[in-house]
């Protein structure tokens, strides 16, 4: 994955959170590379100039030169440049960018109040990232109304997501802050915290300071009915209370755990309810570095973990003698999940196994596979027959086509025979007919290639259906026409057709882990994050269902998560959804199964 796509937005989360993050329009390039170096006057006016002459955007330039001002230090400029913006025509993200201007501007003035006005306890709409500025200005406005207690909790409650250079700052900003609180205010409203809240450690670390006790071990049956009330939704929601992520943020596996990071923190801020404590561990996509932060979660008191991301990782937690923590693995290892864990992935065995049940399904008996010596390929190829033919289908032949040579003749020549072409009565040749339809694992590029072989080999026009590889390389509405028809499993979130997370497109405006290559790690590890808070409801009833962004989500009596995907086609050289009765009859998890 390219490293500039943590340059921006969520990345921040781990490499530093600026004051201007957001997403670079494409009207303005050369403002986004100056603001990038943090010439922000420069960026600013670089944004006026663009918005001037820009009419689509034309709001959230402005805006965005209204945040370089501030950057800059020009609270006036950023006051003349917001007041330009026209707040109806912005999206949610960006209107709640908005708000973070107009608190800071608040602040500015000195009316804390204002700035709490505009500061929403939820935050939703903005991305994860720009969540932690908005509760860094919550805290200063709360410390100016006095509530110092209060602007501590606040700093507490991202204590373990800001990033690790700035970690210590901001403890030592929480410490100053209860110093600021006489010690029985301290002590009445540190009793009165959950017990599981981030800031009781501080309270009983400034309590101890002053020579006091630390504060009373909350009862556990109060906490318990507390909990019970709070947690247990009736569709099975139920988060625990501090869930490990256990991802590879170091390393070649970076890029990838970086877009899981980013889907996992879309999906957690976005959700209303309860939620987990998240404690983040670096699992440097090796062994040794996931026991290690392994150990480190155990420590933590975690109660789940979600990852690690590669075989062998997963592979190490599942066979270690007694796992301590349920594991949500987000990779299938090579010894099955233990007790009480699982395994979630987005292997091309599935893609290729929902092709084949999808083919059953459609009464289409008689298949031709095409493949590449890609691995992904490969191992998409080998599942699909193997699976295919055990429901009753039969492969008439299989071929492989090179990736880097264009004539694909040769190795069509054997398909051509199988599915009946050759010479007829009559000195006629008779078309390759004897075929329901194709199964293809091959990246856009081939496929292209390989489509207009077919029919020009003398292959009877047959339904194809194809593996995500196909999404790979696709994009060029005119190269793309070639793939009319084609049909292959995507993720509902990016057909538009689920509200696990806001809408796709704008979220890849915000995020650029959420759009491209990346958008399907991103929508993956939203599920994980959502999967961790139903897992237990899955389990108990193996007819439930959860709609996540990547699919219809259940868990087998063998610990793995089976996703049933929703289906894409090219139409027109554009990737459109098809209608799925299934999935949209579906309920996410049945009320009468609930605990």
């Amino acid at each position: 994955m390219n490293h500039a796509l943590h340059a921006l937005c969520l990345s921040l989360l781990l490499n530093g959170c600026a004051t201007t993050t957001s997403y670079p329009p494409a009207a303005a390039p050369a403002a986004e590379a100056l603001l990038s170096e943090q010439r922000y006057a420069e960026a600013a006016q670089a944004f006026s100039d663009a918005a001037t002459g820009e009419a689509r955007g034309r709001d959230g330039l402005r805006l965005r030169a209204a945040e370089a001002w501030l950057a800059a230090g020009d609270t006036e400029a950023a006051r003349g440049a917001l007041a330009q913006v026209t707040s109806r025509t912005l999206a949610p993200a960006d209107n709640a960018r908005r708000a973070l201007v107009l608190a800071e501007l608040a602040l500015h003035d000195g009316d804390a109040e204002a700035a709490l006005t505009q500061l929403t306890p939820s935050g939703q709409a903005l991305p994860p990232a720009l969540v932690l500025q908005r509760q860094r200005l919550r805290a200063q406005a709360l410390e100016r109304t006095g509530a110092a207690f209060a602007a501590a909790r606040e700093l507490a409650a991202i204590d373990r997501l800001v990033p690790a250079a700035e970690r210590s700052a901001n403890r030592v900003r929480i410490a100053d802050l209860l110093t600021g609180v006489d010690s029985d205010s301290l002590r009445t409203q540190g009793a009165m915290l959950p017990s599981d809240d981030a800031l009781r450690p501080f309270v009983n670390r400034a309590l101890n300071v002053r020579g006091l006790s630390s504060l009373p071990r909350r009862a556990g049956a109060p906490d318990a009915a507390l909990d019970t009330a709070r947690l247990l939704a009736a569709d099975g929601y139920r988060p625990v209370q501090r869930l490990a992520l256990l991802l590879p943020l170091s390393g070649p596996l970076a890029g990838a755990g970086r877009a899981v990071l980013d889907g996992v923190l879309a999906a957690h801020f976005q959700e209303s309810r309860a939620r987990p404590q998240l404690l983040l561990y670096d699992s440097q996509g090796t062994t040794e570095g996931v026991e290690s932060a392994y150990t480190q979660a155990e420590a933590a008191g975690a109660e789940r973990v979600l990852g690690p991301l590669d075989r062998d990782s997963v592979a190490a937690l599942f066979a270690r003698e007694r796992p301590t923590l349920p594991i949500l693995a987000l990779n299938r290892g090579t010894v099955p999940p233990p007790p009480g864990s699982v395994s979630f992935t987005l292997a091309p065995e599935d893609d290729a196994v929902a092709a084949a049940e999808r083919m059953i399904d459609k009464g289409l008996l008689r298949a031709l596979v095409v493949g590449t010596a890609d691995e992904q390929s490969r191992r998409a190829v080998d599942a699909f027959v193997q699976h295919y033919t055990q429901r009753g289908g039969e492969v008439l032949a299989r071929a492989q086509v090179p990736e880097s040579e264009p004539n694909y003749g040769p190795m069509l020549k054997p398909l051509f025979g199988a599915a009946g072409g050759g010479p007829g009565a009559d000195d006629k040749v008779l078309l390759a007919g004897n075929h329901d339809a194709v199964f293809i694992a091959l990246k856009a590029p081939q496929a292209r290639l390989l489509v207009p072989q077919l029919a020009a080999s003398g292959f009877d026009q047959r339904p194809i259906f194809a593996t995500a590889l196909i999404v790979s390389g696709s994009g060029d509405l005119r190269l793309d026409r070639e793939l009319e028809g084609i049909e292959f499993p995507e993720f509902p979130w990016l057909l538009g057709a689920t509200d696990a997370l806001p809408e796709s497109e704008r979220l890849a405006h915000t995020l650029p882990s959420a759009r491209g290559s990346s958008a399907r790690l991103f929508g993956f590890g939203a599920d994980g994050y959502r999967l961790s808070a139903y897992i237990e409801q899955l389990q108990r009833n193996p007819g439930a269902w959860l709609a996540g962004a990547t699919g219809m989500l259940r868990v087998d009596g063998f610990g793995n998560v089976l996703r049933q995907p929703a289906w894409a086609t090219f139409s027109g050289g554009r990737m459109r959804a098809v209608p799925e009765a299934a999935l949209e009859s579906q309920p996410a998890i049945p009320d009468a199964q609930a605990p």
